[in-house]
């Protein structure tokens, strides 16, 4: 698969002092569309319009065009969400990844993951006929 464009949103990366790497909890979503449904843009501010009424705050914003990012982190430290828009051929796809640092097990990034998510699939326009 022939990546054409790649727009990334990053949101709260910073990893608490003394936190080790198997004292995190992931959840993630994955999925793509045909991009006549859904553009690059449109994916970034959906991932925008969820991060933000989950109470991340973005703290950095940066468009090149075909690789926007965007740094931000929740008001709590702990927690960190990743998520990426790929233009991908004539598709669409996305990466939303919820870490929390709290520990191992957590329930919380999954529900994080599939609200950003949730919020990219209300922004997908029906298909053509």
């Amino acid at each position: 698969m022939k990546i054409a464009s790649v727009s990334i949103l990053c949101i709260g990366l910073a990893l608490p002092l003394g936190a080790a790497a198997e004292d995190f909890s992931l959840g993630y979503e994955v999925d793509r569309v045909p991009a006549a449904q859904l553009s690059v843009q449109a994916c970034n501010a959906a991932i925008g319009r969820g991060a933000a009424a989950l109470g991340y705050v973005v703290r950095a914003n940066q468009d090149q065009k075909t690789l926007s990012l965007h740094v931000s982190g929740p008001r709590q430290e702990g927690r960190s969400l990743v998520a990426y828009c790929i233009a991908a051929g004539n598709h669409t796809a996305w990466v939303v990844q919820a870490f929390d640092y709290s520990g191992p097990g957590l329930s919380e990034p999954g529900v994080i993951a599939k609200k950003v998510a949730g919020e990219i699939r209300k922004a997908i326009k029906p298909a053509a006929r």
